[in-house]
């Protein structure tokens, strides 16, 4: 049986690309499941980029009154945040 795991969750509302997907991808590296919330509208464009580029999974997006919701999975095999981290 695998366990469920819940999303890491990134709030870069207010911030201008590309700090969107460089604080996504500072997550990955340590979370295998990152839910990203942006505002800025390049994001979507930018976000479908970075998961071609990568390989990370698009899991699902959405838009409501402005702020685009992102769940993205890591690619690749999952490690363990370090301790100092957690």
């Amino acid at each position: 049986m695998s366990e469920e795991v819940s999303p890491f969750q990134v709030d870069a509302r207010g911030r201008a690309c590309p700090w969107p997907i460089i604080e996504l991808a500072k997550a990955l590296r340590l979370h295998p499941l990152v839910e990203l919330r942006a505002t800025d509208p390049a994001t979507r464009g930018d976000l479908m980029a970075f998961c071609d580029a990568t390989g990370a999974g698009l899991l699902e997006a959405r838009v409501d009154q402005g702020v685009l919701t992102a769940l993205v999975r890591r690619a690749g095999p999952a490690t363990e945040a370090p301790a100092n981290e957690r």
